[in-house]
């Protein structure tokens, strides 16, 4: 496998250099496959493609020209696959993950210590902990809720139940009085193990790169308001000036903004080429998942509607807010890069702020499948073409 490092060149700039050997201290990813790793992978991915997909084709081909059931079976179908795209995702996606992680841990480390901007960007991040430890409160409550009810109902009553699925699970009856009750709720239990696994680590990856990035936008942001901040006091007390400390100083901070600026538009190419393909497939699928939920809410247990609209809605909003962040945010650099004082810098520093803002008038956004933009708009509009698809069907 590969990697990137940046390095300087003579004219200021990074150029990235592709690597074929990593030293122990860098973030990796195991590539190797022990048997036990194997094993659980079959068990847990298996589980969830036989009580998920298998059995609900199966039984959306028994009951095809029902609506309500149809709807149902599709709904499990497309909600199911969602985790489990997510899961051939991480899987497949490894050495550019390797690639991203190591430009983050780069990224992260090219910004002085106990600067302003350095500052700006550890706040983000710890933002981006706090998300993510909202993502698994939200997935392991949700999750659990429903398997932990149907338990209950089952010890403190007189029948059995079990998660809400439509039809059967192939081959074993879910219905309340099977004989197969242990051994399909341990099967329904491995699969949303699966499930919940499987989208907590991907959003929260999801949150911790976007997080980044915008780490990397406010970082920039925040030094060329400390450039305007030195500029300003500069005009007031001249003698700065003639000594020279000040343009020493905006020149460093220059240097930093151009070269982290040219890092942030490399770093974001990387981000985009790696989730534009499953932005796709989940802008599809949860569409699909949303239609579904409102034609099967008033016919189908609140359990199943409240866990599949979480894993419909959740993931295409932190999407397209995620998505509208990355834009704002670079709006703002841009707004800091024409109030930085450009006029009063002299002309081979101006032209230095000409050049970013050039550059940033081309806003970085991420898409799902190069179609759509991730922002607030297509949020809306999914929004407005599930419910004119729901008054269609009704």
């Amino acid at each position: 496998m590969s990697n990137y490092e940046a390095r300087r060149s003579n004219n200021g700039y990074f150029t990235f250099t592709r690597l074929t050997h990593f030293t122990s201290s860098r973030l990796t990813i195991v590539e190797g496959f022990t048997i036990q790793s194997v094993f659980a992978t079959l068990l847990f991915a298996g589980s969830f493609i036989y009580v998920g997909q298998l059995s609900q084709l199966i039984y959306l081909v028994q009951v095809f020209p029902d609506k309500v059931e149809t709807f149902k079976t599709i709904n499990c179908i497309s909600a199911s696959s969602v985790p489990l795209s997510k899961f051939f995702f991480m899987w497949c996606a490894r050495s550019r993950l390797k690639t991203v992680f190591e430009l983050s841990r780069y990224g992260l480390s090219s910004i002085p210590d106990g600067s302003a901007s350095k500052k700006k960007m550890l706040s983000a991040l710890k933002r981006a902990r706090y998300v993510s430890w909202l993502v698994v409160a939200n997935e392991a409550f949700t999750h659990v809720t429903y398997l932990l009810m149907p338990f209950l109902f089952t010890v403190f009553g007189n029948d059995r139940y079990l998660p809400t699925t439509p039809g059967e699970t192939y081959g074993l009856s879910p219905k309340y009085e099977t004989p197969f009750y242990e051994i399909t709720f341990v099967l329904t239990c491995v699969a949303t193990a699966f499930s919940a696994i499987n989208q907590t680590g991907y959003i929260v990856l999801f949150v911790t790169l976007i997080c980044h990035e915008l780490g990397h936008f406010y970082a920039i942001t925040e030094a060329l308001d400390e450039i305007h901040t030195i500029l300003i006091k500069n005009e007031s007390s001249r003698n700065n000036v003639v000594e020279g400390t000040g343009r020493e100083s905006v020149d460093d901070l220059l240097m930093f903004c151009v070269k982290h600026h040219q890092f942030l538009m490399h770093y974001h190419g990387k981000i985009r080429e790696l989730y534009k393909v499953i932005f796709g497939a989940h802008f599809l699928s949860m569409t699909v998942v949303l239609v579904t939920t409102l034609q099967t809410m008033n016919a189908w247990d609140v359990r199943n509607t409240i866990l599949t609209g979480v894993t419909g809605i959740m993931p295409l909003f932190l999407y397209c807010f995620g998505g509208e962040m990355l834009i704002s945010a670079g709006v703002q650099m841009s707004t800091s890069v024409y109030g930085c004082g450009w006029e009063l810098m002299e002309a081979k520093q101006a032209r230095v702020i000409l050049l970013m803002l050039c550059l940033s008038q081309r806003p970085l956004y991420l898409t799902a499948a190069d179609i759509f933009v991730m922002n607030r708009e297509t949020f809306g509009d999914v929004a407005q073409v599930v419910y004119k698809i729901y008054a269609v069907f009704n």
